[in-house]
């Protein structure tokens, strides 16, 4: 695990002498900008600072968007067609070990098909979507390509995602290097003011673990026979990071 922290733009309050005083200061990242306020003024005791943490963990999931979409004179035959194929598509995910669990229907449309010139209906259009969750990376590009291969040339796959699911422990890692950042900033603002730091009074934090859509231009997708290899999966590694903001007393 990397721990990697980043420096962002903050603001200060402290009490400097009873008195207003702006300080800028650049880091390279933006101005960081530090006001001391009067002693009778409401938070005038405290420094408030925001810090980052980033951590970089590997991807133990593979979110895969897929579906099937098939055409036919009558709704019933389209739809037939399409559920067809998308139970083919199913049994075999569920060949490499994905449980039922990981294979959700995430959508379902129907449409008329028009002649040209719109007036009368032709046939119908169905399209049916998975949302599948690949668990085994290792297995996962065989899994697409055995998939798509069920499905035929009807088969859709639209995109995948990663992510890391089991992420407390990068959370955890994260939330310590934001604190840490925030209070070596809070450190060095009450040194400048003659102060020190007393207790911590308030603390908030956003954090950002969303998995990152990787697009993917899916060519077996279209292949009509079954696959001749596994689609090339590369996990890489995802970002986890904590913005966390932290108010001090000051002593």
């Amino acid at each position: 695990m990397n721990v990697r922290r980043t420096l962002i733009p903050v603001a200060a309050a402290a009490v400097v002498g009873g008195i207003v005083t702006t300080l800028i200061i650049g880091n390279g990242s933006g101005p960081v900008v530090a006001t001391a306020t009067d002693s009778a003024s409401p938070g005038a005791d405290t420094v408030s600072v925001s810090g980052i943490g980033q951590v970089t963990g590997t991807p133990d999931v593979l979110r895969l968007s897929m579906g099937e979409q098939a055409t036919g004179a009558t709704v019933d035959a389209a739809l037939n067609q399409a559920n067809s194929d998308i139970s083919k598509v199913t049994a075999a995910l569920k060949k490499h070990g994905v449980a039922d669990k990981d294979i959700q229907t995430s959508g379902l449309s129907i449409n008329p098909r028009f002649d040209q010139n719109g007036q009368h209906i032709t046939g119908y259009d169905v399209t049916e979507s998975l949302a599948v969750q690949l668990r085994n990376l290792k297995d996962a590009g065989s899994a697409i390509s055995d998939a798509t291969a069920a499905g035929g040339n009807d088969t859709r796959v639209d995109g995948v995602s990663f992510d890391i699911e089991d992420n407390a422990a990068l959370l955890n890692a994260a939330r310590d290097a934001a604190f840490a950042d925030a209070k070596s900033k809070a450190e060095e603002y009450a040194k400048l003011s003659g102060r020190s730091l007393g207790k911590v009074s308030q603390i908030s934090e956003t954090t950002d673990t969303a998995p990152r859509p990787i697009p993917y231009a899916m060519a077996k997708a279209a292949a009509p026979a079954a696959a001749d290899s596994a689609v090339p999966v590369s996990a890489g590694s995802q970002q986890v990071s904590v913005n966390t903001s932290v108010v001090w007393t000051l002593n």
